[in-house]
């Protein structure tokens, strides 16, 4: 299926070029016997990939396309995994294409989710890491999530003058993470997805939120969940101006999709300000502090903290960000209830929510309605997951 991209309202380039994208999309098998069938079907959708291809997506876990025994999860994949790269490294050679390819890493000291990128020579030039991790992930088959618990800078390929930029499944519900990655200015963002509950329309609003508030055309893989099915599926690619370019809904089939990345949505600004990209647009009007905390000051909430964390215990707002800004992991600090406590609360909030795990150290006879009030004003500061209340004898 090839589907062209329609002209759209846009401001081009002469440097790019057009390029065909291929999605596929196989079935997700509910058994370890359908699991070998899909691999294998995946292999041969590689060996059908040709010299017209600028770029074929592969969803995320390639390498073990369904459910497993308990436990063999892993060793599925580091089965498999060998076995695909091969073949996604050798169909990139074959084909002077890019290939992008979700499947476990298995170089680190535990496994992790990672987009494989090959360049048009069959070498690996990249490595995507995904950076919401389902609870489902690492509880339950050990793939690591200790990277996404700090800062790190957003992560792109230049490729021939293209800039991509990358997200796997459940990355695409973060939507506070698209206003970054718009600053970056990407032209393409390959996602590989695994998803396979959500309906199809709410599949196609999330991809086409994505690539209009990005500014990027999205080129999505994901896997079916049978051919009549209404959920999971919808490899697809989308435009800029939020328009699906084509849709592969439940089919078992690769999609083909040419698009020019160099084409760019361009919106009117208002008040005679001329036409502009959606996140310049909104980037001019931006105020971070009415919204959540977030950042690379940003610390990992109370449930992903060590046990053992470094504390510093103060009532002086100095002596806490002093703290703080030397690497403090937690601070703590005496709430009176007898006391005009609000403003105090108030101060510490505003400056430190959510840099460092709070243990406030409740004094006094705390009532009902008390306990309520303070911790609403945690909660205003959104501050309620990194705060724990210790009683204390005066």
């Amino acid at each position: 299926m090839i589907f062209a991209l329609a002209c759209l309202c846009v401001a081009g380039s002469s440097v790019a070029k057009p390029m065909k994208a291929r999605m596929i999309q196989p079935l997700y098998a509910l058994d370890e016997a359908g699991l070998d069938n899909t691999f294998e079907w995946t292999l041969k959708e590689l060996d059908k990939c040709d010299a017209s291809l600028d770029i074929v997506v592969l969803p995320e876990f390639s390498d073990v396309p369904g459910k497993t025994v308990a436990g063999g999860f892993f060793d599925k994949a580091r089965k498999n995994g060998p076995v695909l790269l091969r073949k996604c490294a050798e169909t990139a050679r074959r084909c002077s294409t890019l290939v992008f390819c979700g499947a476990v890493d298995d170089s680190w000291e535990k496994p992790r989710n990672a987009i494989h990128v090959f360049g048009r020579d069959g070498s690996l030039i990249g490595k995507y890491y995904k950076q919401h991790v389902t609870a489902g992930e690492w509880q339950k088959t050990g793939v690591d999530n200790r990277y996404t618990r700090e800062w790190q800078e957003p992560y792109y390929l230049d490729i021939e003058g293209v800039r991509y930029m990358f997200l796997i499944c459940y990355d695409f519900y973060f939507y506070e993470k698209y206003a970054d990655i718009a600053r970056w200015k990407p032209d393409v963002i390959i996602g590989c997805s695994h998803q396979r509950s959500d309906p199809h329309h709410v599949l196609d609003l999330i991809d086409e939120f994505c690539a209009y508030h990005t500014g990027a055309y999205l080129v999505r893989a994901s896997v079916s969940m049978g051919k009549k099915s209404e959920v999971g599926g919808c490899s697809s690619l989308a435009a800029p101006t939020g328009k699906l370019l084509g849709n592969l809904y439940s089919r078992v089939d690769h999609l083909d999709v040419t698009f020019d990345p160099s084409e760019k949505y361009l919106k009117p600004a208002g008040y005679g300000n001329p036409p502009a990209m959606h996140s310049d647009y909104i980037e001019i009007g931006r105020r971070p502090w009415l919204y959540r905390p977030g950042g690379s000051a940003i610390v990992a909430p109370l449930s992903e903290a060590p046990a053992k964390r470094t504390v510093t215990y103060s009532n002086n707002l100095a002596v806490l960000g002093a703290a703080i800004a030397t690497g403090t992991q937690e601070i703590a600090f005496d709430v009176d209830a007898a006391a005009d406590w609000e403003p105090f609360v108030r101060s510490i909030m505003q400056k430190f929510s959510c840099h460092a795990i709070m243990n406030i150290r409740l004094k006094g006879t705390w009532g009902t309605e008390a306990m309520k009030r303070l911790k609403d004003i945690v909660f205003i500061y959104d501050a309620d997951k990194y705060v724990y209340y210790t009683p204390v004898e005066d």
